[in-house]
């Protein structure tokens, strides 16, 4: 195991204990007290600490070596779980909701006694402590796992101290609000579980890599002196530290293949240093003594700009009269039939070819 895992796994341990403590403390004043927020809380702190064990438990899987069977590593693992943990908390989510209806139709008196009280405050000040202690360490380690960690931490300070806040209220004043309470620790429990199983669906489906990954991809590859531009982007996510991807890289045509290969080479080890992510580059020619490609290309960079977008890969076929290329859109809703249209007019000016034209968001 990597020194990068041994910290992560250690983090995650100590949340552990952190929530195990937590969750009993509440769920034993919420049982002596008849307080169904206060026990409900408890249950968000167990289900924390059952993510922090299933957690620690895909870490140490994910950090194993690649083998015959698994040439990509184990670094999914995380994810899956991550999946499985997410719908566990809905459940929770949905159980707790249930019982807080349950308690609004048919209230009941609150004992609300010193324990009480000192078991509320204390949890305010370890999550927001738990918080803070994830939110460095997810600095230092890059893990999401850890980061998902601290926003849930963050959250439970919130909720905890909403149910102090109404605790107290219903002490003061006798105004019976536990079932709302629980209602609302519900709402916010079923929430996290949506937005964990939304982030890891979308990697297991293979979603949009990280904006900032990508743009210090792209910042890395323009700084190549002899390469003219950059396209089709992918990134394979096989784990938070194990991520595999390919590139389309514009060279002129004239370079030999010996210039090609070693400048390919050397943005792909750079990129690996910089962002550890293993890079392997596609050069395509770019022909400069065609003065019709020339024009269409020109024509097609003004009338892209305009959206964003840019056009790639463009090949003249005389001997079946056809022009093809690529065009890639941004990820902001452009409106891709009016562009493919626009495109294709420019370049029937040039040539009144057939037009085929492929498109793609990355």
């Amino acid at each position: 195991m990597d020194s990068r895992s041994k910290k992560t796994l250690l983090t995650l341990i100590v949340g552990l204990a952190l929530n195990i403590a937590l969750g009993t403390g509440k769920l034993v004043i919420g049982l002596l007290s008849d307080s169904v927020s206060v026990a409900s809380d408890a249950v968000n702190n167990l289900s924390d600490a059952a993510v922090s064990v299933v957690s620690a438990v895909a870490v140490a899987l994910a950090a194993r070596a690649a083998d015959h069977d698994h040439p990509y590593g184990h670094g999914r693992y995380e994810y899956i779980a991550t999946f499985v943990l997410g719908a566990v908390i809905a459940a929770v989510g949905v159980e707790l909701f249930i019982g807080g209806v349950e308690r609004a139709v048919n209230p009941q008196a609150v004992d609300a006694g010193i324990a009480m009280w000192a078991v509320l405050g204390a949890s305010i000040v370890v999550k927001a402590f738990m918080a803070v202690f994830y939110f460095v360490r997810c600095g230092r380690q890059k893990s999401g796992t850890v980061k998902a960690a601290a926003v849930d931490s963050a959250s439970d300070a919130a909720v905890t101290t909403a149910v102090l806040v109404c605790a107290v209220i219903q002490y003061k004043t006798g105004a019976d609000i536990d079932g709302y309470v629980s209602i609302g620790v519900s709402a916010v429990v079923l929430v996290l579980a949506v937005r964990i199983l939304k982030g890891v669906i979308g990697r297991l489906l293979g979603g949009r890599p990280d904006p900032e990954l990508t743009q210090k991809i792209y910042g890395i590859l323009s700084t190549s002196e002899v390469a003219t531009s950059a396209h089709n982007l992918v990134v394979n996510d096989y784990g938070e530290t194990n991520k595999i991807a390919e590139v389309d890289l514009v060279f002129p045509s004239d370079m030999s293949f010996l210039e090609v290969h070693a400048e390919c080479d050397r943005l792909e080890r750079v990129v690996l240093c910089e962002t550890g992510v293993r890079l392997s580059v596609h050069a395509d020619p770019l022909i400069t003594d065609d003065a019709r490609l020339s024009d269409i290309t020109d024509r097609l960079a003004a009338c892209l700009a305009a959206f964003g977008a840019t056009a790639h890969d463009v090949a003249l076929d005389d001997c079946n009269k056809r022009v093809e290329l690529g065009i890639a859109l941004p990820d902001d809703g452009a409106p891709a039939d009016e562009i493919k249209s626009l495109a294709t007019a420019q370049v029937r000016q040039v040539v009144p070819y057939e037009v085929e034209i492929h498109t793609d968001y990355i």
